[in-house]
């Protein structure tokens, strides 16, 4: 069945109808209510009647009196009470079914009632949705009307606004029967959403055209005036567009994008590419500094993302020209070829090397010197024969800048190319010329530099404002923060640019970079000239290899890309522990095993030494052994020197902004545990290094220190009486031997090792001395004379090794024995048991040692 629809204008009458129907029914309800209330009250008079009427049967019957009628009615005198039960029962019962009854007429009443003012309810919610719908169907006529009006007079504001009325009404209104049935008209048959889109699409085009036609003529007001009206009227993305266009035709009459286009001349400048990205990323920056507080202001916070998303499409055309054309200008691929080409020789076996140059150029040694093509020995003789290339390395030359040695100076351009051209000209040409890496290497970087720096001005530049964040709620703080920063790192990391940019660094400045560490170490090592002179003696390959390699992580870093710095960074590690670390090793493995013949281990001894005999031999012998000596602590000194180099200089890359200014705050840390790990070579040559110490000292000072002992005791006693003691304190045997034979056997050491390397070889020498001197104590026996003689011997030999060093370590070496002095020197009415409870001494020497030592007394 249709619906009969009522004419607008019979609408009031029937809404007065209706009104005074509603009243009538209110009235009618309120009065049942009233009614309720009626039958409540006759209730309780009827209840009273009752009890009334049980009074009056008692005075009649004579069987109650008005005395018992106050204590409580007829049916305390317990006449008729069965009677007057059923009575009351009855009375009840009638009561009962006639409230019941009442009650459901009442409510039969109030529930018919009811049903017609809810019927009455929703006849009104119809009528008022009628009457909604016919102001809102009038609005939107009214509003397309003031569109067709104010289009023509080209008041561009009204028409937005009224635009923006006829958009506000509901999609449901416009699309409705009614809305077709009124708004059409001869004019304009059309439904009431094809005017309006009509209608809208008209002032798009329009918007479009004099904002296009605003910004070529350079019309800022213009381009003002039309650009905030898209968002009016629900065109944002459109005006973002047109927007975008306007942008990018400034980048482009900037002269961003002339990368590709100048002339071989031009190109040919190391600079040419550099200052053209350059210029290309400013301007989009610029752009971008400019024009982001107009879009955010009338389009809302967040909105620039497209317009930057249209920049950087741009931009993409740019960034790929520019690489291209320098690819093809420096021809790099040319460069990769031919550092496949090296072999590196050197680093693969450098003892060969070392032993064919000795036997070229002659060791201008005497008749004791090693014969020809054997495995040089020494680093002193190496010096001699690496004298000429020496000679070019400046006095500069071996510093790793101010901050890493003492004595140093920082190197300046002059002798950096010095440097190359001496070693270009000198060592061994493989693969290209590292001067043309060199500059490769600075140029792709700067490239990459650029693009983070760009990088990271457009990510905190479309972050949004903390202020925004810190209203949020806690949770959707962090959620937001993460989601905007994602959407922002999506922008530019997803664009074509990063990916060449990418491209370039894995392609070619990894390798190259990787090839110029490789060369740059295997050229310190064939430079490499002991400084004698120094204390400690070290040689020039650490400052060389530590320059170098800073030089390296501060380009590295520069690139501002993670994934190049994390791939790096293996490589580096890997460069640096197989070709600088390993070569150090494989020199202290020929100097060790050069060292077993020069101090006569092993049968090299009578050939080498041959034709030497007596006090000449045995000169030669120690003039070998002190060479050797010197040769394996320059070693030595050179992996502890390294160490510190190592913490110093990832502290300082740590330390400085230069990471800051190229990577993202969210990618520091990624950046600091790189360098971390790359630091974790430091404790790779402190390990290396005290492996060689423990070469160093099981081959020249252990078996000197097996006879010390036998030497120092020989012919001492400590069974004491009062001559004794004193001829012993007279002569004082023990301190005078043990300094006359502890000479030799740390002679040279302190001069010629580094604080760290003479702290361990220091320490490993007590050590070994105490542990033997311990046992000989233990096969003794000492009077009370003796045990205080011994107690100063100790002392004695304890102060002489603390004035050796600095460092105070022979102290704590010595607590075992200073406590057996202690025990032997109780006095004789002294319980041994209770003074190992009760001396507060933290005790060194386990019980049964400490009963073994009481024994000793005699």
């Amino acid at each position: 069945m249709s619906r009969t629809i009522i004419h607008p204008s019979a609408l009031a009458t029937h809404a007065d109808a209706l009104s005074t129907r509603s009243n009538e029914l209110s009235i009618a309800l309120n009065a049942a209510l009233t009614d309720r209330a009626q039958i409540d009250d006759a209730l309780a008079r009827l209840r009273a009647l009752v009890t009334d009427v049980r009074s009056v049967r008692g005075l009649v019957d004579g069987v109650e009196t008005p005395y018992q009628m106050k204590g409580g009615g007829l049916g305390k005198f317990g006449y008729g009470d069965e009677e007057d039960e059923e009575a009351e029962e009855d009375a009840r019962r009638r009561t009962r079914e006639g409230v019941v009854g009442r009650v459901a007429r009442v409510w039969e009443t109030s529930e018919r009632v009811g049903g017609k003012v809810r019927r009455l309810d929703g006849r009104v919610e119809r009528v008022r949705e009628a009457v909604d719908r016919l102001g809102e169907v009038v609005e939107f006529k009214n509003a397309l009307q003031a569109m067709r009006e104010a289009i023509p007079k080209e008041d561009w504001e009204t028409a937005t606004r009224a635009c923006k009325r006829a958009m506000d009404i509901p999609s449901v209104v416009i699309g409705g029967a009614f809305a077709a049935r009124v708004i059409p008209t001869p004019a304009d048959p059309s439904p009431p959403p094809v005017q309006l889109d009509a209608l809208r699409t008209r002032l798009l085009d329009t918007f479009s055209t004099e904002f296009r036609a605003a910004a070529e003529a350079r019309d800022e007001q213009g381009t003002s005036r039309f650009f905030r009206l898209f968002p009016l009227i629900g065109a944002e993305e459109r005006g973002l567009g047109v927007y975008a266009d306007f942008v990018v035709t400034l980048v482009k009459t900037r002269g961003a994008f002339t990368g590709a286009a100048g002339d071989a001349t031009r190109a040919s400048s190391p600079l040419y590419y550099i200052t053209n990205l350059t210029t290309l990323l400013e301007s989009i920056a610029l752009i971008i500094d400019q024009h982001q507080p107009v879009v955010e202001k009338y389009y809302g916070e967040g909105k620039m993302r497209v317009v930057v998303i249209r920049l950087q499409a741009e931009g993409n055309k740019g960034v790929k020209s520019l690489v291209e054309g320098w690819e093809e200008e420096r021809r790099v691929g040319r460069l990769i070829s031919e550092t496949k080409q090296s072999s590196f020789s050197y680093l693969s076996n450098p003892i060969q090397y070392l032993s064919v140059q000795s036997t070229n150029q002659g060791t201008g040694q005497s008749s004791g010197s090693a014969p020809s093509g054997a495995v040089t020995s020494s680093l002193a003789a190496l010096s001699s024969a690496q004298h000429n290339l020496a000679n070019h390395l400046p006095s500069a030359a071996t510093s790793l800048l101010a901050t890493y040695a003492g004595t140093s100076q920082k190197r300046n351009n002059a002798q950096e190319e010095d440097l190359a051209a001496s070693t270009a000209s000198l060592a061994e040409q493989q693969g290209p010329d590292p001067r043309d890496v060199e500059r490769i290497l600075g140029e792709c970087t700067a490239l990459s530099s650029r693009w983070a720096l760009y990088r990271r001005f457009v990510f905190d530049r479309m972050l949004p404002e903390e202020e925004q964040i810190d209203e949020a709620p806690p949770q959707e703080s962090v959620a937001l923060q993460r989601s905007r920063q994602a959407e922002t790192t999506d922008i530019l990391d997803g664009s074509e640019s990063r990916r060449i940019i990418e491209n370039m660094l894995k392609t070619y400045y990894e390798p190259l970079e990787a090839w110029f560490l490789r060369s740059s170490i295997e050229k310190a090592h064939k430079m490499d000239t002991p400084d004698l002179s120094s204390q400690p003696h070290i040689s020039s390959t650490v400052d060389d290899t530590f320059y170098l390699l800073k030089l390296v992580l501060n380009r590295l870093i520069s690139t501002g890309n993670l994934a190049t710095l994390t791939s790096m960074r293996e490589k580096i590690s890997s460069i640096i522990e197989r070709d600088y670390l390993g070569v150090l090793q494989k020199k202290m493995d020929a100097v060790y095993s050069g060292a077993g013949v020069g101090l006569g281990f092993g049968t090299g001894v009578s050939s080498s030494l041959a034709g030497l005999t007596g006090q000449s031999k045995e000169g030669e012998r120690e003039r070998r052994e002190r060479d050797l000596r010197t040769s394996y602590g320059v070693l030595l000194n050179d992996l502890d020197i390294s160490a510190q180099y190592m913490d110093r200089l990832i502290d300082d890359l740590i330390g400085s902004e230069s990471a800051s200014q190229t990577f993202l705050e969210t990618e520091l840390s990624e950046v600091e545990e790189q360098m971390r790990d790359l630091g974790d070579l430091a404790g790779r040559m402190r390990v290396a290094a005290k492996s060689g110490l423990d070469q160093l000292f099981n081959q020249l000072t252990r078996p000197g220190l097996r006879s010390l002992l036998e030497d120092v005791y020989r012919g001492v006693s400590y069974m004491l009486d009062d001559d004794g003691y004193a001829e012993a304190e007279e002569e004082d045997l023990v301190r005078k031997r043990f300094v006359a034979s502890w000479a030799p056997l740390v002679d040279g050491y302190k001069d010629t090792l580094t604080e760290i390397n003479y702290q361990s070889f220091f320490d490993m020498t007590v050590e070994t001395l105490v542990r033997p001197w311990e046992k000989m104590v233990q096969g003794m026996r000492f009077t009370e004379l003796g045990a205080i003689r011994f107690d100063k011997d100790v002392r004695a030999v304890v102060n002489h090794l603390s004035g050796q060093t600095n460092f105070g370590g022979a102290r704590s070496k010595f607590i075992r024995l200073q406590q057996i002095a202690t025990i032997l020197n109780l006095d004789s009415d002294e319980d041994p048991e209770d003074f190992y409870s009760s001396s507060g001494i933290a005790w060194r020497l386990s019980k049964t040692e400490y009963d073994s030592i009481v024994r000793l007394r005699v």
